[in-house]
């Protein structure tokens, strides 16, 4: 026997050994697909999702372009906007100017604002110019010809999309909530909340309810401001017990009507009668769900193939809807609606239309993985994991 064939034969004993090795539970452990239980529903609420039926500007998602020689690879997702059917972006000290029809590149402008690893956060347009927000710190407002109008430089990290509110610029830093004058750029007031960890690994979370700001800095400090006067608004949203985690992203606030809600850990809802100041729902449990989103009188919940509506006021489930059609591993990125119609964006360019509580319809608007969406008066911008910018 040649010693070449001892070596195989040696080779198929021991692989042959190690597979009796493996359990066939072993196996299956490392290849069993994750199953999607249906949520429980404690009671039914017999009230609908609040819709404005007054937005009937249809958005034909056949009609798309894409910003031409333009790879969007800013992380925030905030760097695009469109005004007067016109299209402006920034990145990396340049200002972009698109056309607006066919997505084409007109023009740019070389500028030097700050160094290019200090990422953009926020891109506003502002009474004919930009303000921009940098993560550094830096504010400034450029006219539309990109010179500076006036600069803020600070030394804390601002990490947190900038707020317009009247004729002031609301700043979420760490540990620190600032007002500047739209104007000329002064800080008209701030309020510190040191020597706490970072934990909102997002940013922050802002509301407003007329011309009280609520918050929570990435430290996990919450509270509320008067704008007007630019003082303390005491309240018992500051008495909001925060879990503590790096992981945020099923963190949400939203204001409706007279209702703060707070969604912590994705878990856990509270909701305050601002008028009373009194927490009507205080660290309820609500479905896990792989992504959630508010939008006006509910919280809509996604896990799996299953949609399901909450009512955050009192707990109770608008609708329940479960759809084999639905993508069960693509997240909730927006929500907008149309005449009577709810429209969901999926992370993975799916746009289900619900109506009176049924799925009607699932679109794709065939552009990618979406990393993110907004929506600017009568546009729909497409933010994609491949670097692409679509206007619908």
């Amino acid at each position: 026997m040649s010693f070449s064939l001892i070596n195989r034969s040696i080779f198929l004993i021991a692989f042959v050994f190690f597979l009796s090795s493996c359990s066939t539970k072993t196996v299956y452990e490392k290849i069993q697909i994750k199953k999607y239980e249906a949520p429980l529903i404690e009671s039914i609420d017999s009230a609908k999702i609040n819709i404005d039926n007054t937005i009937d500007v249809k958005i034909n998602l056949e009609n798309k372009v894409r910003l031409k020689k333009f790879k969007n690879d800013n992380q925030y997702f905030n760097n695009v906007i469109i005004e007067n059917d016109k299209i402006y972006a920034y990145k990396n000290n340049k200002l972009y100017n698109f056309n607006y029809k066919t997505g084409d590149l007109i023009s740019y402008k070389e500028l030097q604002l700050t160094n290019d690893e200090d990422p953009l956060i926020s891109l506003k347009y502002f009474d004919n110019s930009f303000l921009l927000a940098f993560k550094s710190g830096t504010i400034l407002r450029l006219n539309l010809d990109g010179e500076i109008i006036w600069k803020y430089d600070s030394n804390k990290m601002l990490n947190t999309h900038l707020i317009l509110s009247s004729e002031q610029i609301i700043l979420l830093y760490v540990d620190e909530v600032r007002s500047l004058l739209s104007q000329d750029g002064t800080e008209i007031w701030s309020e510190s909340y040191q020597d706490l960890p970072v934990f909102q690994a997002k940013g922050g979370q802002i509301a407003s309810f007329f011309n009280i700001l609520y918050f929570v800095l990435p430290n996990n400090s919450t509270g509320a401001i008067d704008l007007n006067l630019g003082t303390l608004h005491n309240s018992k949203f500051d008495e909001l017990p925060l879990i503590s985690s790096l992981n945020n992203t099923k963190d949400k606030i939203n204001v409706y009507d007279n209702y703060l809600f707070y969604i912590d850990e994705g878990n856990y809802l509270y909701t305050l009668d601002i008028f009373k100041d009194e927490f009507i729902l205080f660290k309820k449990y609500i479905n896990s769900s792989s992504s959630n989103i508010f939008f006006n009188n509910s919280i809509i919940l996604k896990e799996g193939n299953y949609l399901h509506a909450i009512n955050p006021i009192n707990g109770k489930t608008y609708w329940l809807i479960n759809d084999n059609k639905i993508s069960k591993k693509s997240n909730i990125v927006a929500v907008r609606n149309y005449k009577t119609n709810i429209e969901l964006f999926l992370r993975n360019g799916d746009v289900l239309t619900i109506n009176n509580k049924e799925l009607i319809k699932i679109t794709n608007l065939d552009v990618g993985k979406v990393d993110n969406i907004s929506f600017e008066k009568q546009n729909i911008i497409v933010y994609t994991k491949s670097g692409k910018t679509v206007i619908f």
